[in-house]
């Protein structure tokens, strides 16, 4: 069910902004992969297979003697959650950067030995996940340790897959999502899908944990005003006798940079805003 209706804050760094984006450019390239996979084993199912496959490699100019068809889809499929996870850790890594720069409160001390990043990303912002979902993100995780390096991590990997099989995953409902993960050796496109359903809620989370108050906000906007020459700046200052258009520009200024507040937090920030506009 959509919460637009909803008058609720759903407040994102742009390092969330930045995720998303990337991920829903990286969906159009799995997307397509995907389909030229499925084609690709359609079309050589058969007694001729051979013949198909020895057909294309003389086509492209590829060496290709034999096609174990289990593993070729399996290992293509590795790389998509391998290339997920990295698309996480950037924005572990960016979302850290912009907590220490707006949250003037937080300080971060070094990761602790066997401490995950996102363990530690979690303690450092005072954050609780729901187990499950943690539980299936480092199942991910492991996999994509298992794609760098082959034979590592395997017996973790059942183990965690065995409790995951265990777990109530009520999230899964939560989130719409009606597929579930599947053992290393079956990855398939679903996990894919949800392994970045899972890496948007995570980063959400963690962007609504750690927002700051709606004072400091203010202040965030006022300096970002005053970056790119000032031009922000200039522009509101301009507005400042036309009442409202003045605070129609405020409020999409401040959800340009930070998303979705609302009506209580909006007025705050704006008021603050305002101050130190005058």
């Amino acid at each position: 069910m959509s919460d637009r209706h909803l008058d609720i804050t759903k407040f994102s760094y742009s390092s969330y902004g930045k995720l998303k984006k990337n991920l829903g450019e990286f969906d159009a390239v799995v997307e397509c992969n995907e389909i030229a996979i499925r084609e690709f084993i359609e079309k050589s199912q058969g007694e001729e297979v051979g013949k198909y496959i020895q057909e294309l490699s003389a086509k492209h100019k590829i060496k290709v003697d034999e096609v174990n068809f289990v593993k070729f889809g399996s290992r293509i499929r590795h790389y998509y959650v391998a290339s997920v996870f990295q698309q996480s850790e950037q924005f572990l890594k960016d979302f850290k950067e912009e907590c220490k720069q707006y949250v003037c409160d937080t300080e971060w001390g070094d990761i602790e030995k066997g401490e995950t990043k996102l363990q530690y990303m979690a303690r450092n912002t005072n954050t609780t996940f729901d187990s499950d979902i943690i539980e299936m993100y480092e199942y991910y995780r492991l996999i994509r340790n298992y794609m760098a390096h082959t034979d590592r991590d395997i017996k973790e990997l059942k183990i965690r897959y065995k409790k995951i099989e265990k777990n109530e995953n009520r999230f899964l409902n939560d989130m719409h999502l009606d597929c579930f993960p599947n053992s290393l050796e079956n990855i398939d496109f679903n996990d894919f899908l949800l392994l970045t359903n899972i890496v948007k809620h995570i980063a959400y989370i963690l962007c609504q944990n750690a927002k700051p108050s709606n004072k400091r906000i203010a202040e965030i906007l006022f300096n970002l005003s005053k970056e790119n020459n000032k031009a922000t700046y200039k522009g509101l200052k301009k507005l400042k006798n036309n009442i409202p258009r003045y605070e129609n520009a405020l409020k999409s200024f401040a959800i340009s940079s930070f998303g979705r507040f609302s009506s209580k937090d909006m007025e705050e920030v704006i008021l603050e805003l305002k101050c130190l506009l005058a």
